[in-house]
């Protein structure tokens, strides 16, 4: 009995984990001073994200920058997510340039905030959704309205930060970000560890 028990928790452990992964991919570029001053700029200072990032990162939620939203290292900035950071963590990271990606799981009618400090780009499907492509201070907050089908998304958010002394960068993004399905070894293992469970309930 104790064996079909602590079959069972595995069985909940491996499941749980699985089941809850929600998070976008992030990357981040460290760029030359005085070269960004849109986000069109910005993209094409990275080579539309060919180039190799200065960092990459998991945004568990969009809500980067502070009061007094001054800028500091990358750590500084993700807050919460910043022991996902893998590569330099510059100490400054005036002028840069960021990239989330991941599928987002959408109805007709969601709305999608954006705010920011500076300008920022909002890809659905492919498509530009929203967009504030220049200079703008802390606060500014921009907001569409998904008219599209209820579906699955890829969704690509870019954000830069120009040459100014301010960074910020809050999205709802985070809330419509699609869970990450099981993968078929998961599932196989499960239906493996249920047999062996099955099977020591009946011998107990």
């Amino acid at each position: 009995m104790r064996k079909y028990l602590f079959a069972a928790a595995v069985v909940g452990s491996v499941a749980g984990t699985t089941a809850t992964a929600a998070s976008l991919n992030g990357e981040f570029w460290d760029v030359p001073a005085n070269t960004i001053a849109s986000i069109d700029q910005a993209i094409a200072q990275v080579n539309g994200g060919t180039d190799t990032p200065t960092a990459t990162f998991t945004s568990t939620a969009v809500n980067y920058g502070e009061s007094p939203w001054t800028i500091g290292s990358l750590s500084d900035f993700l807050n919460a997510d910043a022991g996902s950071i893998v590569g330099t963590d510059p100490a400054n990271i005036q002028e840069s340039v960021f990239r989330l990606t991941g599928d987002v799981a959408l109805t007709t009618g969601d709305t999608i905030t954006v705010t920011s400090d500076d300008g920022f780009r909002l890809l659905v499907g492919g498509s530009t959704f929203s967009e504030f492509n220049g200079l703008r201070g802390p606060g500014g907050t921009t907001s569409a309205v998904w008219g599209g089908a209820t579906g699955v998304y890829s969704a690509t958010l870019w954000y830069f930060e120009g040459n100014f002394t301010q960074a910020q960068l809050i999205s709802n993004l985070g809330d419509f970000v699609a869970p990450v399905p099981i993968p078929a070894g998961g599932l196989l293992l499960l239906s493996g560890i249920g047999a062996v469970a099955a099977m020591r309930r009946r011998k107990g």
